[in-house]
């Protein structure tokens, strides 16, 4: 008898052909060690609380932190990307909040919106600025792009 195991994700990401590409768990933790990032991923996947997934974003309120499907999945492996938090979301913040001050559930809501208008933007790698490259680089956008998103996922 098979068992299925039911993970609950913060935001989960797929292709237009509905197949799971990206799973993104939020925590609102500021100033987070490498080592608790690694971490953080490494137990998320070896409880199993999270699919292998071609892509896995650990956001937080000052940084995202991407891997991609070429990360090995049983170690401790570092993030391939990690980006600036400030410099994705600051567009989706009243001139009066900061990322610092933001609930849990706050930088949910900007992550959804911003993953929304990825998904439906057509970008194009030469016309998007350096802090959307590893967009490009790491595959993602080709993964996601006309996909849909789903909010706190059973995957």
């Amino acid at each position: 008898m098979e068992t299925h195991i039911i993970r609950r994700v913060d935001i989960a990401v797929y292709n237009p052909d509905r197949e799971l590409q990206l799973v993104v768990e939020i925590k609102n933790k500021l100033g987070a060690s490498a080592a608790w990032v690694t971490r953080m991923r490494h137990n998320l996947l070896a409880h199993s609380f999270i699919p292998h997934v071609p892509y896995f974003l650990l956001v937080l309120p000052d940084f995202f932190y991407l891997w991609t499907d070429a990360t090995p999945v049983n170690n401790l492996a570092k993030p391939d990307y990690k980006i600036e938090a400030a410099k994705i979301l600051a567009p989706y913040l009243k001139p009066t909040q900061s990322l610092n001050n933001l609930s849990g559930y706050g930088l949910e809501l900007l992550m959804t919106s911003w993953l929304e208008d990825i998904v439906r933007t057509d970008l194009q790698r030469d016309a998007i600025g350096p802090n959307l490259q590893w967009l490009f680089d790491s595959g993602l956008y080709e993964a996601i792009t006309r996909g849909s998103i789903a909010i706190e996922a059973t995957v």
